[in-house]
């Protein structure tokens, strides 16, 4: 977690200044669906434990700030319910035991209007922080996962059965969780309309690198698919250093909790218009006045 803060901030770019910024473009496509920045809401289970609704009120801010959320299998709102708040939604999903409950809940994303599937494949099993392992945390009961009474993790989950799951929907799939250009390079095999470079916040593998330090040349080999990134992204700043490095977009995590424990759905919409805004300006400082422009600052 530390080196993916690190590896961020070590990140400098130049300018391409002067350059006409007076006006700027943030617009674009993050997981198959328009969006107000290159941002997404990240998939986190638990929320409950932070905020009473707190799905339905991070799905509200969302849809405010114009930005898509990806609503996680441990969600503690319904799929259908998260959806009912108008907010432009993907849907995550961990590959269970139970084929069944997979298949219900990958119908359930569909009809409820999901624009994507967001398959995590770097969680065989919850390993968890150190801080959670020396403390002994767990979630408390308003935690409780909404979709899932038979929720554990298939820990035998191949690229085929990744294979089959993309044949089997009609959402396009993203692989979450790829550290590497051979993992990138298979998951396209697999089936999959893009990649998210990311070490699950540095939750699962304490070895696993920083993202910042694996995302060039992930997105190097990626040709025509989508490349998003996550893990240790707080600012805007960050977001700019993402696109440099190849990424069409990131994922927030962590910040939209932090937001939503001090003050709700203000909170969340607090920090995602922060960001927003810290883009921005940092779009502009750079000389970009397009997303595209910015991708050309490391090059």
């Amino acid at each position: 977690m530390r080196a993916n803060f690190a590896n961020w901030d070590a990140i400098r770019l130049g300018h391409r200044l002067p350059a006409d910024v007076g006006q700027r473009s943030m617009f674009t496509t993050v997981l198959s669906t328009q969006s107000a920045a290159p941002l997404a809401v990240a998939p986190m289970g638990g929320a409950g434990a932070v905020a009473p609704e707190a799905d339905l009120a991070i799905a509200r801010a969302c849809k405010k700030a114009g930005v898509p959320m990806v609503v996680s299998t441990m969600a503690s709102s319904s799929i259908e319910d998260i959806a009912a708040t108008g907010a432009e939604l993907a849907f995550q999903l961990y590959p269970l035991r139970n084929k069944d409950v997979q298949a219900d809940l990958v119908r359930r994303a569909e009809e409820s209007g999901c624009h994507a599937l967001v398959v995590t494949i770097d969680t065989p099993l919850r390993h968890g922080s150190q801080r959670e392992q020396a403390t002994g945390f767990t979630l408390p009961d308003p935690a409780h996962f909404h979709d899932v009474a038979d929720a554990e993790i298939d820990p035998t989950t191949t690229w085929g059965d990744i294979e089959v799951l993309a044949g089997t929907t009609r959402l396009p799939v993203w692989i979450k969780g790829v550290l590497s250009p051979t993992q990138a390079q298979r998951a396209v095999r697999a089936g999959a309309a893009g990649v998210i470079v990311s070490n699950h916040g540095g939750r699962q593998s304490d070895a696993a690198p920083a993202t910042a330090s694996v995302l060039p040349t992930i997105a190097g080999t990626m040709n025509d698919s989508g490349v998003l990134v996550d893990s240790g992204i707080t600012t805007g700043t960050d977001v700019l250093r993402a696109l440099a490095l190849g990424a069409d977009g990131v994922l927030i995590g962590r910040q939209i909790l932090y937001g939503l424990a001090a003050d709700g759905e203000q909170g969340v919409q607090a920090v995602l218009t922060r960001i927003i805004s810290e883009l921005d300006r940092a779009l502009a400082c750079a000389g970009c006045a397009t997303l595209a422009e910015a991708k050309t600052l490391r090059a």
